[in-house]
């Protein structure tokens, strides 16, 4: 795979409970195609883990409750239906939940499979196979690649 078509680090910032770890892979300079956001709190737990792909969808870990909130994107024809809104804007939207083992098969190693720290996505893989993650992160274990 192109170095290009990694997903990077993009930024390490700090929140007013913690830190947001932002990974990124552009399609072009202005549009992100695919990113991975970790939410830390003040003692270095993960809060939670919010995933976007632009083939699949999105979907957010939560720290004690697992995979949550998993959307897919509508398909070309839903976006091309007539409706008032589609007629003035068309796009592609979210298009409502979807379930967790779509989450787990599509969205989630789309994402992981683009991080070029292999070890950093089998960590992430398991922490997202569990409901409850409880080890404080070492945040050297966050780093860019060039």
């Amino acid at each position: 795979m192109n170095d290009s078509n990694y997903l990077n680090l993009v930024s390490v910032a700090a929140t007013e409970s913690g830190k947001k770890v932002a990974y990124a892979y552009y399609l072009r300079k202005d549009f992100v195609a695919k990113s991975m956001v970790i939410y830390l709190d003040g003692a270095g737990l993960i809060e939670k883990i919010f995933f976007s792909s632009d083939d699949h969808g999105t979907v957010e870990w939560k720290n004690g409750t697992g995979l949550t909130e998993c959307h897919r994107w509508e398909s070309e024809d839903q976006a091309k239906s007539k409706s008032y809104l589609t007629r003035r804007y068309t796009t592609i939207l979210s298009n409502g939940a979807a379930d967790i083992e779509y989450a787990r098969e599509e969205i989630i190693p789309d994402i992981l499979d683009r991080l070029r720290e292999e070890d950093l996505a089998e960590w992430i893989s398991d922490i997202v196979h569990v409901r409850e993650y409880l080890i404080p992160v070492d945040e050297s274990r966050f780093r860019s690649h060039a």
